[in-house]
């Protein structure tokens, strides 16, 4: 006797199942993405154990006749495609008729449906994959499936879920990524009793994100103006800069209504960010992509979470581009009431007035509030906050910000209406020194010194070799030097921001920078080697030695693109607002 046999049609589902059905989320998702596909405007959402006692989904789509609630618990039966070119063009959610079924497999499985116009509904009971009956019911227009006892006839799946509350957070996951994606229908989410969100219909995403997670989150974000490039329409929110979290929960993408996993879609978010990020950060995303369904391939991955594009780079670049856009008009929004009267300058002062430096401006703006992340940075003892938003550090501002003075050559203490603002002297340097030496690298204009006397000296083979391979990286970004035999290298100028440097250490401390990057610096890799560049040249700096010092380096840190975070993406000013403290100090 042959020992190759075939499996009956419940074991075939329950091996169906093993790919669609990994945990109570997966069924969730599924049953969610089927009401959609139905045309559903609501849906009515509820959890139970989670997920393996009860979960129901409710909504009002068209509903099913006798006929096609019976089809719809066959294997590969679906509405959606007739043919395998359909799969090039495929926009519904769902597409295989795979998912009934094998969640019918492996629970307690209720369907009730019914279309508009008929006068009753029709009730479907499966246990195990085996059903049990089939009768009339009077239910509303639309459809209701209850799975119940999930699992359990599959005690090896059962025995892997992993804890009631990781299971939880994964159908709260799904959820919520299910009504990011199509805000304008209304969600009611209930769990074990308890309403979790009540979402109407919404207009926008941004009402869907404060719906689901709060005005504060809400206001964190940028819209993203909605453009098209090369057939690719992109809209969404993200982070402000400075908004980040420790994790990356707070990310989704949207590839013509379906929720995605890319790896060029990650790469792009953390490209237009690379500036921004402190190590271990992560912004928030919530973006959607249009484009011609032949051009994604959504059927490479049994659970459909990830896609692979036809063009990927082009995808990234746009995206890219797209994110790099709003981060841009936030800055510009940031810096506008600032950088319109940067020319900070000191009020007179009499020997009599012993009152701190006051910096003012033409119309006295206080030094902006930056945006940093507030999750991170909430107060401890003594407690810091992160310093505002950027939406807030545009309004209007009190007519003056006072220098208090530096604290120990390392921070300067500046005093306005709403609290103080402690500035890093370091990062602020740091920030300066990574847009100057930047530019140069871009090709933009850097002032250089020249040296009293030029010096020659030689470096390592290896050091060297990139020193001499980006020669005209170096001269456009101020420096001037040349191959002078050997290993040798003879420096005439340095950029004028590195007056005063070791000539060697500044090559050294570039070459070692550029290791990581390969010997020849450009694009991304340069904002990398740039960035270690100016982190080892900071090293030894030592803060503003005088008032004028210190007016200098507020002054040249609110020129810069970024003047809230240091290149690693760690803030350069905090503050302490006079509740804060007040509340410290139990006056409130």
């Amino acid at each position: 006797m042959g020992k190759i046999r075939v499996l009956t049609e419940v074991v075939a589902s329950q091996v169906a199942a093993g790919e669609v059905v990994e945990r109570p989320a997966s069924v969730i998702k599924e049953l969610m993405e089927n009401s959609l596909d139905a045309g559903a405007r609501s849906l009515e959402i509820e959890v139970r154990g989670a997920g393996t006692g009860l979960l129901r989904v409710t909504d009002d789509g068209s509903g099913m006749d006798r006929e096609d609630a019976l089809m719809a618990l066959e294997r590969h039966a679906t509405s959606k495609i007739a043919t395998a070119a359909d799969l090039s063009s495929v926009l519904t959610m769902g597409f295989r008729g795979e998912a009934l079924p094998s969640i019918a497999s492996v629970s307690e499985f209720t369907l009730r449906t019914r279309p508009q116009a008929a006068a009753a509904g029709t009730e479907t009971l499966v246990k195990g994959g085996k059903l049990v009956a089939v009768r009339d019911a009077g239910c509303a227009t639309g459809t209701t499936i209850e799975v119940k006892s999930l699992f359990y006839n599959v005690p090896a799946r059962r025995k892997f879920l992993r804890s009631d509350a990781t299971e939880t957070s994964h159908l709260d996951r799904a959820v919520e990524t299910v009504a990011l994606a199509f805000p304008a229908v209304g969600l009611h989410y209930q769990r074990d009793g308890r309403t979790i969100y009540r979402a109407a219909s919404s207009p926008t995403l941004a009402g869907r994100v404060r719906d689901l997670f709060g005005a504060e989150e809400s206001d964190a974000l940028l819209d993203m103006a909605e453009a098209e490039t090369g057939g690719i329409r992109i809209s969404g929110l993200v982070s402000r800069p400075g908004a980040t979290r420790s994790d990356r929960a707070r990310q989704f993408f949207f590839v013509n209504g379906r929720a995605v996993e890319n790896v060029f879609l990650s790469t792009a978010v953390r490209d237009a960010y690379r500036q921004m990020l402190e190590p271990g950060r992560h912004p928030a995303v919530f973006v959607h992509l249009v484009m011609d369904p032949r051009a994604v391939d959504c059927n490479v991955h049994p659970a459909k979470r990830e896609v692979r594009f036809r063009h990927g780079a082009a995808v990234r670049d746009a995206l890219r581009a797209s994110i790099e856009a709003a981060l841009r008009e936030a800055r510009a929004a940031w810096l506008r009431p600032v950088q319109a009267h940067v020319t900070a300058r000191l009020e007179p002062r009499s020997e009599a007035d012993s009152s701190p430096a006051v910096i003012r401006t033409a119309h006295q703006p206080e030094l902006p509030r930056p945006v940093l992340p507030a999750p991170a940075l909430e107060p401890t003892a003594p407690a810091s906050k992160a310093v505002g938003t950027a939406q807030a550090a545009t309004r209007a501002v009190p007519e003056e910000f006072r220098l208090v003075g530096a604290l120990s050559r390392r921070y300067l203490l500046l005093e306005g209406s709403e609290g103080l603002v402690l500035l890093d002297q370091r990062a602020a340097h740091q920030r300066i020194l990574f847009e100057r030496l930047q530019r140069g690298v871009a090709g933009g204009a850097v002032a250089s010194q020249r040296l009293l006397a030029p010096e020659v000296f030689e470096l390592p083979a290896r050091a060297h070799e990139t020193v001499a391979g980006n020669l005209d990286v170096l001269a456009s970004a101020g420096f001037g030097v040349e191959v002078f035999g050997g290993h040798s290298l003879k420096v005439e100028a340095l950029p004028d921001f590195l007056a005063g440097r070791d000539p060697r250490r500044v090559l050294e401390d570039f070459a070692a920078a550029c290791a990581e990057t390969g010997p020849r610096v450009h694009g991304v890799g340069a904002d990398d080697a740039v960035r270690r560049a100016v982190t080892r040249l900071a090293v030894d700096i030592e803060g503003a030695r005088d008032e004028r010092e210190q007016r200098a380096l507020v002054t040249q840190l609110l020129a810069c693109d970024l003047p809230y975070c240091d290149p690693e993406g760690r803030p350069v000013m905090l503050q302490f607002s006079w509740r804060d403290l007040d509340r410290k100090f139990g006056r409130t």
